[in-house]
């Protein structure tokens, strides 16, 4: 858990209501890498349990970066139900309806299915709430978070999409270290990088990867292409007589005006 904005916490990198129940808020604390390379059955339905108190995407960044985010209580379509926001906002209760229970959609829609926030008792006063209980929606800055914003994620940490998105790029980060590592500069070796200091180390490092990146491409295209068939880029290419323009140039460069 780190860090809160407009009285959302950042809780593994997503805003979350801030009556998040503790044992989902504090969900991974103490875990080891194994556990959650592995994540038990317990781990995987705590994740699962914390989705309807994650603020949902309402209005994608604009050019400032700002994002748009709407209370998991809010909306016509609300995720949990919360007295305090209902207490705040004066809406009424909700009038029982009749509900199929073989339809599928129905039992998940309603608001006896939905996760119940629990405010405390006593609650506090109105003007000590936060800023995300008293509206519906809130807007997030770039300077919100502070130096806090790189911890936040796009997709719920250890959520099926998460994992579905991680595991790809882990496996490219991986298997590119791995050929980087392997390759003749080898990037892991020191004496490839005799400099000292951060920004030498940096330039040093990105000069070999683009060495090796430059030797990999090129070690593909003479594996992938035909010996008889012609290099293009190697090859020249001359412009015809009648499309070269030979008339004198000024000393900008351009053609003299045509008198």
């Amino acid at each position: 858990m780190r860090g809160s904005a407009h009285g959302t916490l950042l809780i593994d990198g997503s805003l979350a209501c801030p009556l998040m129940p503790d044992r989902l808020a504090q969900a991974i604390a103490g875990l080891d890498d194994a556990a959650i390379r592995a994540p038990s059955g317990d781990l995987t339905a705590l994740i699962a349990a914390r989705e309807p108190y994650l603020p949902r995407l309402k209005q994608s960044a604009n050019p400032g970066g700002a994002l748009r985010f709407q209370y998991p209580a809010a909306g016509t379509s609300p995720s949990v139900t919360c007295p305090r926001f209902d207490r705040l906002h004066k809406l009424g209760p909700i009038r029982a309806t009749a509900v199929d229970l073989t339809d599928v959609r129905q039992r998940a829609t309603h608001v006896a299915a939905k996760p119940r926030v629990l405010t405390p008792a006593p609650d506090h006063k109105t003007r000590d709430l936060p800023k995300i209980c008293h509206q519906q929606t809130i807007t997030l800055h770039l300077a919100d978070l502070g130096h806090l914003d790189k911890f936040r994620q796009a997709l719920a940490y250890l959520s099926p999409s998460w994992r579905g998105t991680y595991s790809t790029v882990r496996a490219m980060t991986e298997g590119l270290n791995g050929r980087l590592k392997g390759h003749d500069l080898d990037l892991s070796d020191p004496k490839s990088r005799l400099a000292h200091g951060r920004v030498a180390q940096t330039i040093l490092v990105a000069l070999l990867v683009t060495v090796a990146n430059d030797h990999f491409l090129d070690a593909w295209r003479h594996t992938h292409q035909p010996p008889d068939e012609p290099d293009a880029s190697a090859a020249t290419f001359e412009i015809p007589a009648e499309h070269l323009d030979r008339s004198p140039l000024t000393g900008r460069s351009r053609p003299p005006p045509i008198p």
